[in-house]
Protein backbone atom coordinates (compact mmCIF):
# COMPACT_ATOMS: atom_id res chain seq x y z
CA UNK A 1 0.00 0.00 0.00
CA UNK A 2 1.35 3.49 -0.71
CA UNK A 3 0.01 7.16 0.22
CA UNK A 4 0.29 10.08 -1.70
CA UNK A 5 -0.19 13.10 0.43
CA UNK A 6 -0.70 16.35 -1.30
CA UNK A 7 0.23 19.50 0.70
CA UNK A 8 0.01 22.72 -0.39
CA UNK A 9 1.95 24.41 2.40
CA UNK A 10 3.09 21.48 3.81
CA UNK A 11 1.01 21.75 6.93
CA UNK A 12 1.37 17.79 7.76
CA UNK A 13 4.95 16.64 7.08
CA UNK A 14 4.27 15.21 11.40
CA UNK A 15 1.99 12.54 9.98
CA UNK A 16 5.18 10.70 8.20
CA UNK A 17 6.26 9.04 11.16
CA UNK A 18 2.73 7.22 11.95
CA UNK A 19 2.51 5.81 8.24
CA UNK A 20 5.92 4.99 8.01
CA UNK A 21 6.07 2.77 10.95
CA UNK A 22 3.13 0.55 9.29
CA UNK A 23 4.77 -2.47 7.73
CA UNK A 24 1.94 -2.78 4.62
CA UNK A 25 2.87 0.65 3.40
CA UNK A 26 5.49 0.44 0.85
CA UNK A 27 6.06 4.56 0.16
CA UNK A 28 4.94 7.29 1.30
CA UNK A 29 4.99 10.59 -1.42
CA UNK A 30 4.87 13.87 -0.26
CA UNK A 31 3.61 16.68 -2.62
CA UNK A 32 4.82 19.95 -2.03
CA UNK A 33 4.38 21.82 -5.22
CA UNK A 34 6.32 24.83 -3.90
CA UNK A 35 9.11 24.50 -6.50
CA UNK A 36 11.33 27.28 -4.91
CA UNK A 37 11.70 25.76 -1.35
CA UNK A 38 14.42 22.96 -2.29
CA UNK A 39 14.88 22.58 1.75
CA UNK A 40 11.59 21.41 2.94
CA UNK A 41 12.19 17.84 3.86
CA UNK A 42 15.15 17.33 2.18
CA UNK A 43 16.89 14.07 3.00
CA UNK A 44 14.46 13.12 5.70
CA UNK A 45 14.48 9.54 4.25
CA UNK A 46 18.27 9.15 5.75
CA UNK A 47 15.92 9.16 9.40
CA UNK A 48 14.83 5.60 10.28
CA UNK A 49 11.14 7.39 11.19
CA UNK A 50 10.75 8.66 7.35
CA UNK A 51 12.81 5.76 5.30
CA UNK A 52 9.80 5.59 3.00
CA UNK A 53 9.38 9.10 2.12
CA UNK A 54 9.48 10.99 -0.90
CA UNK A 55 9.07 14.43 -1.63
CA UNK A 56 8.14 14.81 -5.25
CA UNK A 57 6.80 18.87 -6.15
CA UNK A 58 4.49 16.57 -9.22
CA UNK A 59 1.62 14.55 -8.21
CA UNK A 60 1.22 13.06 -11.11
CA UNK A 61 4.33 11.36 -10.85
CA UNK A 62 3.43 9.02 -7.69
CA UNK A 63 -0.37 8.47 -9.77
CA UNK A 64 2.32 7.07 -12.23
CA UNK A 65 4.35 4.70 -9.79
CA UNK A 66 0.88 3.21 -8.34
CA UNK A 67 -1.96 1.38 -9.18
CA UNK A 68 -5.69 2.97 -8.11
CA UNK A 69 -6.20 0.46 -5.61
CA UNK A 70 -2.88 0.18 -3.34
CA UNK A 71 -3.12 4.29 -3.72
CA UNK A 72 -4.24 6.65 -0.63
CA UNK A 73 -4.45 9.73 -1.44
CA UNK A 74 -4.44 12.25 1.61
CA UNK A 75 -5.01 16.47 0.73
CA UNK A 76 -4.47 17.89 3.74
CA UNK A 77 -5.76 22.05 3.32
CA UNK A 78 -8.02 23.92 1.07
CA UNK A 79 -7.83 25.46 -2.76
CA UNK A 80 -7.01 21.25 -3.53
CA UNK A 81 -10.51 20.45 -3.77
CA UNK A 82 -11.01 20.65 -7.53
CA UNK A 83 -8.39 18.37 -7.65
CA UNK A 84 -9.55 16.11 -5.04
CA UNK A 85 -13.17 16.03 -7.06
CA UNK A 86 -10.84 15.18 -10.42
CA UNK A 87 -9.24 12.45 -9.05
CA UNK A 88 -12.19 10.66 -7.08
CA UNK A 89 -13.94 10.69 -10.69
CA UNK A 90 -10.65 8.87 -11.95
CA UNK A 91 -11.44 6.63 -9.38
CA UNK A 92 -8.95 7.32 -6.86
CA UNK A 93 -9.25 6.83 -3.40
CA UNK A 94 -9.24 10.33 -1.88
CA UNK A 95 -9.65 11.75 1.44
CA UNK A 96 -9.87 15.35 2.04
CA UNK A 97 -10.20 18.02 -0.66
CA UNK A 98 -13.37 18.71 -2.69
CA UNK A 99 -14.91 21.11 -4.30
CA UNK A 100 -18.09 22.05 -2.29
CA UNK A 101 -15.99 21.48 1.19
CA UNK A 102 -13.70 24.50 -0.08
CA UNK A 103 -16.27 26.77 -0.86
CA UNK A 104 -17.73 26.50 2.33
CA UNK A 105 -14.64 27.30 4.05
CA UNK A 106 -13.40 30.38 1.81
CA UNK A 107 -16.72 31.48 0.86
CA UNK A 108 -17.80 32.76 4.12
CA UNK A 109 -21.46 34.29 2.85
CA UNK A 110 -22.27 30.92 1.22
CA UNK A 111 -21.47 29.38 4.40
CA UNK A 112 -22.76 31.79 6.15
CA UNK A 113 -26.19 31.66 4.01
CA UNK A 114 -26.44 27.69 3.95
CA UNK A 115 -25.99 27.41 7.66
CA UNK A 116 -29.00 30.16 8.29
CA UNK A 117 -31.17 26.87 7.35
CA UNK A 118 -29.97 25.02 9.87
CA UNK A 119 -28.87 26.91 13.03
CA UNK A 120 -28.16 30.44 14.41
CA UNK A 121 -26.05 32.69 12.29
CA UNK A 122 -25.17 35.99 13.44
CA UNK A 123 -26.08 39.32 11.14
CA UNK A 124 -23.32 39.60 8.84
CA UNK A 125 -22.75 40.97 5.48
CA UNK A 126 -20.28 40.85 2.39
CA UNK A 127 -18.15 43.83 0.77
CA UNK A 128 -16.08 43.85 -2.46
CA UNK A 129 -15.23 47.52 -1.80
CA UNK A 130 -13.38 48.67 1.34
CA UNK A 131 -14.75 52.34 0.89
CA UNK A 132 -18.18 51.10 1.23
CA UNK A 133 -17.29 48.35 4.04
CA UNK A 134 -15.94 50.86 6.24
CA UNK A 135 -18.85 53.29 5.30
CA UNK A 136 -21.20 50.71 6.29
CA UNK A 137 -19.18 50.21 10.14
CA UNK A 138 -19.54 54.04 10.64
CA UNK A 139 -22.99 53.81 10.59
CA UNK A 140 -23.19 50.92 13.00
CA UNK A 141 -24.00 52.54 16.94
CA UNK A 142 -20.51 53.71 18.56
CA UNK A 143 -20.14 51.00 20.75
CA UNK A 144 -21.16 48.18 19.05
CA UNK A 145 -18.34 45.52 18.60
CA UNK A 146 -18.15 43.61 14.93
CA UNK A 147 -15.31 40.93 13.40
CA UNK A 148 -13.92 41.28 10.65
CA UNK A 149 -13.55 38.09 8.32
CA UNK A 150 -11.51 37.66 4.81
CA UNK A 151 -13.05 35.78 2.63
CA UNK A 152 -10.13 34.02 0.71
CA UNK A 153 -7.80 31.40 2.25
CA UNK A 154 -5.03 32.92 1.23
CA UNK A 155 -4.69 35.69 3.92
CA UNK A 156 -3.26 35.61 6.77
CA UNK A 157 -5.07 34.36 10.19
CA UNK A 158 -4.52 37.82 12.00
CA UNK A 159 -6.57 39.56 9.30
CA UNK A 160 -9.26 38.37 11.20
CA UNK A 161 -10.53 41.00 13.47
CA UNK A 162 -12.87 41.41 16.51
CA UNK A 163 -13.20 45.32 17.60
CA UNK A 164 -13.55 46.23 21.01
CA UNK A 165 -15.66 49.36 19.13
CA UNK A 166 -16.71 50.81 15.97
CA UNK A 167 -14.04 53.35 16.58
CA UNK A 168 -11.50 50.41 17.19
CA UNK A 169 -12.83 48.55 14.04
CA UNK A 170 -12.56 51.34 11.33
CA UNK A 171 -9.15 51.98 12.60
CA UNK A 172 -8.48 48.55 11.90
CA UNK A 173 -9.54 48.47 8.80
CA UNK A 174 -7.60 51.24 7.10
CA UNK A 175 -4.35 49.83 8.18
CA UNK A 176 -5.61 46.64 6.49
CA UNK A 177 -6.42 48.69 3.57
CA UNK A 178 -2.71 49.90 3.32
CA UNK A 179 -1.34 46.60 3.77
CA UNK A 180 -3.95 44.50 1.88
CA UNK A 181 -2.51 42.61 -0.79
CA UNK A 182 -5.49 40.34 -2.20
CA UNK A 183 -9.09 40.44 -3.74
CA UNK A 184 -10.58 42.47 -2.05
CA UNK A 185 -14.01 40.40 -0.51
CA UNK A 186 -14.23 39.87 3.12
CA UNK A 187 -17.26 39.84 5.37
CA UNK A 188 -18.88 41.95 8.36
CA UNK A 189 -20.03 39.55 11.37
CA UNK A 190 -22.05 41.04 14.37
CA UNK A 191 -19.90 39.85 17.71
CA UNK A 192 -22.01 37.41 19.31
CA UNK A 193 -20.45 37.52 23.02
CA UNK A 194 -20.71 33.78 24.73
CA UNK A 195 -18.23 30.56 24.60
CA UNK A 196 -16.19 29.97 20.86
CA UNK A 197 -16.43 26.71 20.89
CA UNK A 198 -15.80 23.88 17.42
CA UNK A 199 -17.28 20.60 16.69
CA UNK A 200 -16.18 18.44 13.88
CA UNK A 201 -16.38 14.58 13.18
CA UNK A 202 -15.00 12.26 10.38
CA UNK A 203 -17.80 11.11 7.17
CA UNK A 204 -16.47 8.21 4.95
CA UNK A 205 -18.61 9.20 1.99
CA UNK A 206 -21.76 7.92 3.41
CA UNK A 207 -21.74 8.15 7.29
CA UNK A 208 -20.18 9.79 10.20
CA UNK A 209 -17.68 7.37 11.96
CA UNK A 210 -19.46 6.47 15.24
CA UNK A 211 -17.76 8.64 17.75
CA UNK A 212 -15.49 10.92 16.12
CA UNK A 213 -16.97 13.93 16.96
CA UNK A 214 -14.18 16.21 18.67
CA UNK A 215 -15.38 19.17 21.22
CA UNK A 216 -12.37 21.53 20.53
CA UNK A 217 -11.26 24.62 22.04
CA UNK A 218 -8.93 26.58 20.93
CA UNK A 219 -6.84 29.97 21.42
CA UNK A 220 -5.51 31.56 18.60
CA UNK A 221 -3.50 34.45 19.85
CA UNK A 222 0.20 33.77 20.22
CA UNK A 223 1.13 34.66 23.49
CA UNK A 224 -0.58 33.90 27.23
CA UNK A 225 -3.81 34.98 28.03
CA UNK A 226 -4.90 35.95 24.81
CA UNK A 227 -2.43 38.77 24.11
CA UNK A 228 -0.90 39.23 20.46
CA UNK A 229 -1.44 38.70 16.79
CA UNK A 230 -3.94 35.27 16.01
CA UNK A 231 -2.11 32.22 14.51
CA UNK A 232 -3.52 29.33 13.24
CA UNK A 233 -3.98 27.95 16.57
CA UNK A 234 -1.51 28.83 19.83
CA UNK A 235 -3.12 25.94 22.34
CA UNK A 236 -5.87 23.62 22.83
CA UNK A 237 -7.82 21.01 24.40
CA UNK A 238 -10.25 18.44 22.91
CA UNK A 239 -12.38 15.13 23.86
CA UNK A 240 -13.96 12.64 21.79
CA UNK A 241 -17.96 11.17 22.03
CA UNK A 242 -20.73 9.97 20.55
CA UNK A 243 -22.66 11.83 17.77
CA UNK A 244 -25.05 13.57 19.46
CA UNK A 245 -27.08 16.28 21.35
CA UNK A 246 -27.37 20.28 19.53
CA UNK A 247 -23.78 19.98 18.12
CA UNK A 248 -24.35 16.59 16.34
CA UNK A 249 -27.35 17.13 14.83
CA UNK A 250 -26.55 20.05 12.81
CA UNK A 251 -23.27 17.56 12.15
CA UNK A 252 -26.55 14.89 10.75
CA UNK A 253 -28.11 17.48 8.99
CA UNK A 254 -25.05 18.36 7.00
CA UNK A 255 -24.66 14.42 5.64
CA UNK A 256 -26.70 14.57 2.59
CA UNK A 257 -24.23 17.87 1.40
CA UNK A 258 -21.35 15.68 2.09
CA UNK A 259 -22.58 12.39 0.50
CA UNK A 260 -23.71 13.86 -2.39
CA UNK A 261 -19.91 15.30 -3.29
CA UNK A 262 -18.52 12.21 -1.75
CA UNK A 263 -16.61 13.54 0.79
CA UNK A 264 -14.18 11.79 3.05
CA UNK A 265 -12.00 13.07 5.93
CA UNK A 266 -13.43 15.48 8.83
CA UNK A 267 -15.56 18.42 8.60
CA UNK A 268 -15.78 21.27 11.32
CA UNK A 269 -18.07 23.84 12.38
CA UNK A 270 -16.22 26.98 14.02
CA UNK A 271 -19.20 28.68 16.85
CA UNK A 272 -19.96 30.56 19.86
CA UNK A 273 -22.51 29.46 22.22
CA UNK A 274 -24.57 33.02 23.25
CA UNK A 275 -24.16 33.42 26.79
CA UNK A 276 -28.07 35.00 26.60
CA UNK A 277 -30.20 32.32 25.14
CA UNK A 278 -27.17 29.46 25.47
CA UNK A 279 -27.72 28.71 21.51
CA UNK A 280 -25.05 28.12 19.20
CA UNK A 281 -24.57 30.82 16.49
CA UNK A 282 -22.70 29.68 13.27
CA UNK A 283 -18.92 31.21 12.39
CA UNK A 284 -17.38 29.13 9.86
CA UNK A 285 -16.25 25.66 8.40
CA UNK A 286 -13.46 24.11 8.26
CA UNK A 287 -13.58 21.71 5.53
CA UNK A 288 -10.52 19.40 6.39
CA UNK A 289 -8.54 17.85 9.20
CA UNK A 290 -7.45 21.11 11.04
CA UNK A 291 -4.41 22.82 12.49
CA UNK A 292 -3.35 22.34 15.52
CA UNK A 293 -6.15 19.76 15.98
CA UNK A 294 -5.28 16.63 13.49
CA UNK A 295 -2.17 15.86 15.89
CA UNK A 296 -4.52 15.64 19.10
CA UNK A 297 -7.16 13.48 16.92
CA UNK A 298 -4.39 11.47 16.23
CA UNK A 299 -3.74 11.22 19.70
CA UNK A 300 -7.16 9.86 20.68
CA UNK A 301 -7.31 7.60 18.01
CA UNK A 302 -3.85 5.68 19.81
CA UNK A 303 -5.28 5.86 22.88
CA UNK A 304 -7.67 3.74 21.65
CA UNK A 305 -5.28 1.26 20.65
CA UNK A 306 -5.63 1.94 17.11
CA UNK A 307 -3.76 3.59 14.61
CA UNK A 308 -3.58 6.76 12.10
CA UNK A 309 -3.34 4.17 8.70
CA UNK A 310 -6.45 2.68 9.90
CA UNK A 311 -8.66 5.58 10.46
CA UNK A 312 -7.32 6.68 6.52
CA UNK A 313 -8.26 2.99 5.29
CA UNK A 314 -11.92 3.30 7.37
CA UNK A 315 -12.24 6.72 5.55
CA UNK A 316 -11.26 5.40 2.09
CA UNK A 317 -13.01 1.98 2.22
CA UNK A 318 -16.57 3.51 3.49
CA UNK A 319 -16.13 1.75 6.93
CA UNK A 320 -17.58 2.16 10.41
CA UNK A 321 -15.51 1.48 13.11
CA UNK A 322 -15.47 3.16 16.02
CA UNK A 323 -11.63 4.48 16.53
CA UNK A 324 -11.98 7.26 19.34
CA UNK A 325 -11.56 6.89 22.89
CA UNK A 326 -13.95 8.88 24.48
CA UNK A 327 -12.45 8.67 28.03
CA UNK A 328 -9.98 10.45 27.28
CA UNK A 329 -8.21 14.32 26.86
CA UNK A 330 -5.96 15.85 24.73
CA UNK A 331 -4.09 18.90 24.46
CA UNK A 332 -1.87 20.46 22.40
CA UNK A 333 0.97 23.48 22.18
CA UNK A 334 2.34 24.90 19.23
CA UNK A 335 6.22 25.58 19.69
CA UNK A 336 7.84 28.02 17.27
CA UNK A 337 11.43 30.27 16.92
CA UNK A 338 11.75 34.07 16.59
CA UNK A 339 11.05 35.55 14.19
CA UNK A 340 7.79 33.96 14.10
CA UNK A 341 4.84 35.07 13.90
CA UNK A 342 6.53 37.26 11.37
CA UNK A 343 6.13 35.27 8.01
CA UNK A 344 9.59 36.66 6.86
CA UNK A 345 13.01 35.73 8.03
CA UNK A 346 12.40 32.40 8.51
CA UNK A 347 14.89 31.16 5.73
CA UNK A 348 17.94 32.30 9.05
CA UNK A 349 16.63 28.98 10.98
CA UNK A 350 17.79 27.14 7.65
CA UNK A 351 19.99 24.11 10.06
CA UNK A 352 18.89 24.92 13.39
CA UNK A 353 19.04 21.53 15.32
CA UNK A 354 16.30 19.92 17.35
CA UNK A 355 15.71 16.89 19.21
CA UNK A 356 13.82 16.07 22.22
CA UNK A 357 13.76 12.42 24.53
CA UNK A 358 12.90 9.45 22.12
CA UNK A 359 10.92 7.74 24.58
CA UNK A 360 7.92 10.04 24.57
CA UNK A 361 7.96 10.38 20.60
CA UNK A 362 4.30 9.76 20.02
CA UNK A 363 3.50 13.23 21.37
CA UNK A 364 6.40 15.49 19.49
CA UNK A 365 5.11 16.33 16.23
CA UNK A 366 7.64 18.69 14.14
CA UNK A 367 7.17 20.66 11.34
CA UNK A 368 8.76 22.28 8.65
CA UNK A 369 12.21 20.38 9.03
CA UNK A 370 15.26 18.29 6.50
CA UNK A 371 17.84 16.51 7.38
CA UNK A 372 21.69 17.32 8.29
CA UNK A 373 23.93 14.45 9.17
CA UNK A 374 21.25 11.90 9.58
CA UNK A 375 19.32 14.59 12.02
CA UNK A 376 16.35 16.31 12.37
CA UNK A 377 17.11 20.06 11.61
CA UNK A 378 15.15 23.31 10.85
CA UNK A 379 14.13 23.49 7.15
CA UNK A 380 13.84 27.69 7.02
CA UNK A 381 10.28 27.16 6.03
CA UNK A 382 9.01 29.12 8.92
CA UNK A 383 9.25 29.69 12.14
CA UNK A 384 6.52 26.84 13.06
CA UNK A 385 8.49 24.56 14.66
CA UNK A 386 6.63 21.53 16.42
CA UNK A 387 3.08 20.72 18.19
CA UNK A 388 3.95 19.24 21.66
CA UNK A 389 1.39 17.02 22.69
CA UNK A 390 -0.49 14.47 25.40
CA UNK A 391 -3.80 12.85 26.85
CA UNK A 392 -4.76 11.63 29.92
CA UNK A 393 -8.04 10.81 31.68
CA UNK A 394 -8.03 14.33 32.86
CA UNK A 395 -6.88 17.66 31.38
CA UNK A 396 -5.12 18.45 34.75
CA UNK A 397 -3.33 15.23 34.01
CA UNK A 398 -2.62 16.22 30.25
CA UNK A 399 -1.13 19.50 30.84
CA UNK A 400 1.04 18.36 33.73
CA UNK A 401 2.51 15.79 31.65
CA UNK A 402 3.00 18.22 28.49
CA UNK A 403 4.77 20.74 30.59
CA UNK A 404 6.58 18.91 33.31
CA UNK A 405 7.37 16.15 31.28
CA UNK A 406 7.76 16.16 27.68
CA UNK A 407 8.35 20.00 27.21
CA UNK A 408 11.61 19.88 29.11
CA UNK A 409 13.40 17.51 26.91
CA UNK A 410 12.56 19.80 23.92
CA UNK A 411 16.37 20.77 22.70
CA UNK A 412 15.40 24.03 20.21
CA UNK A 413 17.20 27.38 20.61
CA UNK A 414 14.55 29.97 21.46
CA UNK A 415 11.87 28.08 21.93
CA UNK A 416 8.07 30.00 22.55
CA UNK A 417 5.56 28.67 23.48
CA UNK A 418 2.09 29.36 26.07
CA UNK A 419 2.64 28.38 29.30
CA UNK A 420 -1.71 28.74 29.99
CA UNK A 421 -2.81 25.33 27.98
CA UNK A 422 -5.75 24.27 29.66
CA UNK A 423 -6.79 27.55 31.68
CA UNK A 424 -9.47 29.16 28.96
CA UNK A 425 -10.64 25.59 28.08
CA UNK A 426 -11.56 24.31 31.77
CA UNK A 427 -13.67 27.59 32.13
CA UNK A 428 -15.29 26.81 28.41
CA UNK A 429 -15.80 23.31 28.93
CA UNK A 430 -17.94 24.35 32.82
CA UNK A 431 -20.01 26.70 30.96
CA UNK A 432 -21.17 24.17 28.36
CA UNK A 433 -21.79 21.47 30.79
CA UNK A 434 -24.03 23.98 32.83
CA UNK A 435 -25.75 25.22 30.03
CA UNK A 436 -26.43 21.35 28.76
CA UNK A 437 -24.67 21.65 25.40
CA UNK A 438 -21.94 19.08 26.82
Amino acid sequence: MKYLIISPLALSLFIVPRLNEISEVEKIYFCYPKLDDKSLGKDLNTISDYSKLEMITDYNYALNQSTKEELIIFIDDVSMGETGTQLTKQGYKVIGGRQITDKIEVDRQFATDLMSRIMKVPESASFTSWDRAIEFVKNNEPEDRLVFKPNDADVPKEYTYVSKDIEDMVSAMKQFKEEWKWKEDFQIQRFVKGIEVDFSAYFNGKDFLPDSMMIYFENKPFMNEDIGPATGGSIAVEFAKSIEGEFGDILNKLKPLLAKAGYKGQLAVNCIVSEEDHKPYFLEFCGRVGYPSFPIDILLVEAKGHTLHELFKALANEETPSLFAKDRMSAIVAVSVPPFPSKSGAEVLKGQPMDWDRKYNDYFFPSFIMAKDRQIVLSGTSGECMYVTCEDRTLDGAVSMLYDTYMPTLKLKNKMYRTDLGVSAKKRIKTLHEWGLI
